[in-house]
């Protein structure tokens, strides 16, 4: 019995919650198209079973002819059948219908997608720049519709890209938002989310946003975008307006995309901001920890003695030892029924009284200790700041200067003795305040470590003059 594809593809859309797992599988198995036989056949049984359950056997007996592999590939439905194997090939039309059921499943374009895209539209631009453009010409109204082909391939994947990394971002931030972070699964769900945010950001987010900028340099061709507005620049010299006005559309209605993508960049970075911050205070807790131990493990001596650790120790003094570890309020703590608190206040008030009594053979203070060294300090700032402006002075941007960020950096760690990031800081800042300064940021993290720190930045690169482009 032969069923043609209306009837099958009534009968997939009618099962749609069924059929949604070969995208799951072909999602898991990064986009292997090849099914097994058996999951198929198992989703059938599935459909049919349903089917039984409210006793309709006529439905039964059509869903078990309709959806067979063989009927299938018939109708072209399954473009191959490997009994060998025991797999089979969708057609790449079924495939894109479930994914736009199930829009949870579905993915952003990845960089290699988006660089097929753009590959496409510079094949377009190259055939067009050779190619007269006569729409009496047989080989040039070919490119024509292939072009046109590219262009809506390329507006639909950016839609389905977009609703999928809107659906995906919400999901994985309503996460982060209800766990509850005192508990270790609560803490641990939303270190996981925290990672896939950033997976989206860095994988989906960013090529998206670098694909949409018409000022992104690339190593072979030009921007999408780009190609699209020379095509109509050459159909306009051709005296071809309507072919133009209608590139000139298809140009401005994928860049109004980055609207969309730019909206997605702002909801997720500060969540991004977050799992780096995270990964930061984990870092910084286990050094503090390692360091504290092994003070203590040097000191400690089996006995009542050296239970203390002195306030100038290296471990206290390094600055690293707690950078990033975010202050928080705990209740008392009962361990071993000592109360920790009521040792520390005796501690104290005894440690004052000592104080007092040495004070007050000594004599009083003149000079306040803390505010000199408070003074020496604000000085010693300014005169940083001081050679920081001098050096710069001196120093001229780089032509090819593709990362202000990294420029100074290799600069001053060359002619600043002493050099931290804080002084790279300091200098960006003075930089940035010069009446020609013509630098923009780019859509991209890059990190620069020194020391115990680390930088998280978006480069700074120099910002071009738009070309001039004719429009309709």
């Amino acid at each position: 019995m032969n069923i043609k594809s209306p009837f099958v593809l009534k009968q997939i859309i009618e099962h749609r919650q069924l059929f949604t797992q070969l995208v799951a599988y072909i999602e898991e198995h990064d986009g292997d198209v090849e099914i097994p036989s058996r999951l198929y056949r198992f989703i059938v049984r599935q459909a049919i079973q349903t089917e039984a359950t409210q006793g309709n056997d006529r439905e039964r007996e059509r869903i078990r002819y309709t959806l067979s592999e063989d009927n299938l590939l018939r109708e072209r439905l399954i473009i191959r059948k490997d009994p060998a194997r025991g797999t089979l090939v969708l057609a790449p039309f079924v495939v894109d219908m479930l994914r736009h059921f199930d829009i949870g499943r579905m993915r952003g374009l990845s960089q290699a997608e988006l660089e097929d895209l753009r590959d496409g539209l510079n094949q377009s631009l190259a055939a067009f720049q050779e190619l007269p453009i006569d729409l009496e010409n047989d080989d040039f109204t070919d490119e024509l519709r292939l072009l046109r082909r590219r262009i809506q391939d390329t507006l639909g994947k950016m839609q389905e890209s977009i609703a999928a990394l809107e659906a995906q971002g919400d999901h994985l931030a309503d996460q982060v938002e209800q766990q509850d972070v005192g508990s270790l699964e609560g803490a641990a769900e939303t270190r996981k989310a925290l990672e896939n945010i950033n997976r989206i950001y860095q994988r989906y987010i960013l090529p998206a946003l670098e694909f949409l900028d018409p000022k992104t340099r690339f190593k072979k061709g030009v921007p999408a975008i780009t190609a699209i507005r020379r095509i109509a620049k050459l159909a306009g010299e051709s005296d071809q307006p309507a072919l133009n006005e209608e590139m000139q559309l298809s140009a401005n209605a994928i860049q109004s995309y980055v609207k969309d993508i730019d909206s997605l960049r702002l909801s997720l970075e500060r969540y991004v901001r977050q799992d780096r911050q995270q990964r930061q205070q984990y870092d910084a807790v286990e050094r503090a920890f390692n360091a504290i131990r092994l003070a203590t493990e040097e000191r400690h001596d089996d006995s009542f003695r050296n239970l203390y650790i002195p306030v100038r120790h290296a471990a206290i003094q390094s600055p690293g030892t707690f950078a990033g570890v975010k202050r928080m309020r705990f209740a008392r703590l009962e361990w071993h029924d000592i109360d920790h608190r009521a040792d520390i206040e005796e501690f104290t008030d005894r440690r004052i009284e000592e104080l007092r009594s040495q004070l007050d053979k000594v004599g009083s203070v003149k000079v306040d200790p803390a505010r000199a060294r408070r003074s020496e300090a604000e000085l010693q700032e300014q005169l940083r700041q001081h050679q920081i402006q001098a050096l710069l002075e001196t120093w001229t941007i780089p032509d090819d200067c593709q990362d202000l960020h990294a420029s100074l950096h290799d600069y001053l760690g060359s002619h600043l003795e002493g050099y931290t990031l804080n002084d790279l800081l300091e200098a960006l800042d003075w930089v940035m305040a010069l009446p020609d300064f013509k630098f923009h940021a780019r859509f991209q993290h890059l990190e620069i470590a020194h020391g115990e720190l680390a930088l998280s930045y978006h480069p700074l690169i120099p910002r071009e003059v738009p070309a001039t482009e004719i429009t309709a």
